[in-house]
Formats: structure tokens, sequence, C-alpha cells
């Protein structure tokens, strides 16, 4: 059934808004402000926690930009350490203790005063760097026009542990008979020797290094 107000509009009771409806729109407002407030509240709490965070951890950083850049300037001159301690042992390990090889060489020519083995002498002796290793070269006389005490010398030189080992070659035994005056007998076997060494990191000493590392 439809109802019609014929009344005039000023007679007319005010139409107002729905108790439902207004109890409705109200309750959704102060939702609304409700999750604006707590969103605020959140938001600042937090936005204010990281910005403290972040200026905290700001200021550890540069408290720590000394301390980094002392342990960089360690850490390079460690390197340079390193660098110039491999630099030293190579050159310490690629030189040859000539004092050392001349005294036993010496010995190995004088024999214990055995002349009768074999009697040596020499005009000059001259070191050369190779692509290897080092070489001694001697001119030499060798007493008596026999070949054999040249021979035993260079079996003596090769039989002395010590002094060969490093060594790669040493010539064989040969030359031409001289004359000597003065001296008995008067012929002498000239005579050139040579002797090459191994390349310094087949060096004995330095293998044993190697092993001890």
């Amino acid at each position: 059934m439809i109802t019609i107000n014929l009344l005039p509009q000023e007679f007319r009771k005010t139409e107002r808004t729905s108790f439902k409806v207004f109890m409705t729109i109200i309750l959704a407002l102060m939702a609304v402000c409700g999750s604006l407030i707590y969103f605020g509240q959140v938001y600042l709490y937090e936005f204010k926690s990281i910005e403290g965070e972040r200026l905290s951890r700001e200021e550890k950083m540069r408290g720590l930009e000394p301390q980094a850049k002392y342990d960089d300037a360690l850490v390079a001159e460690k390197k340079e350490y390193q660098k110039r301690s491999r630099t030293i042992q190579q050159i310490a390990n690629s030189r040859v203790l000539w004092t050392r090889m001349l005294d036993m060489f010496i010995d190995i020519v004088n024999n214990q005063g055995n002349a009768d083995r074999h009697n040596v002498w020499f005009r000059n002796l001259s070191v050369r760097s190779g692509k290897g290793g080092p070489s001694m070269n001697l001119s030499a006389l060798s007493q008596s026009a026999s070949f054999t005490k040249q021979a035993n010398f260079i079996d003596d030189v090769v039989a002395h542990e010590q002094f060969f080992e490093d060594m790669a070659s040493i010539n064989a035994p040969g030359g031409r008979v001289v004359k000597n005056p003065g001296m008995y007998p008067p012929e002498a076997v000239s005579f050139k020797l040579e002797l090459r060494m191994k390349p310094p990191g087949q060096w004995a000493r330095n293998q044993k290094k190697a092993k001890k590392k």
C-alpha cells in the first residue's frame, strides 16, 4: 500500500537519518580515525627507531674508519714485507758461496799433500753466469806427460760429494803435453777444466730447505 503525504511542504515533518545508519557512520568514522592514529603512532615510532639505528650505525662507522684505514695500511705493509722477503730468499737461494766452494776445491787440489796421485796447478780462474747455472772455467796444468794423473784429479773432483753435488757436468780429461822448464818432470799436460753448475732450483741446499717447509 502506497501512502502519499498531501500536506504542504511547510506542514510536513522533517526527515531524519535513521539511527542505525547514523551509528554505522559514526562507528566507521571512529574506526578510520583509530586506524589513522594507530598507523601514525606505529609509523612514527618505527621511523624514529630506524632513523636512530641508522644514525647509530653511521656514528659507529665513522669511529671505525680510522681503524679500517690503519688495518688496510698494515695489510699493504705485510704484502710489501712478504714481497721483499721472497725477493731476498730468491737472491739468497740463487747465490753461490764461492769462498766455501773454493775452499773445498783447494782441498781437492791439495789432496792432503798426496802428489803421487795428482799434482795440478792453475793459471787463471773465471766464473760465468749461464741460462741454467754458473760455471767455473780454469786453465790448468797437470804434472807429468801422463794423462793418468789428470784423470785421477778429475775423479777426485767428482768423488767429493759436497763440492760436486750441485754440479751438472765436468769436461772429460784431455789437453796436450807441453814443456815445463824448471819442473820435474819437465813436461805437463795443459788442459781446460770446465765445471757447470745445476740451476739454483736444483741445488741440494735449496731442495733441503723446500723439504723442511
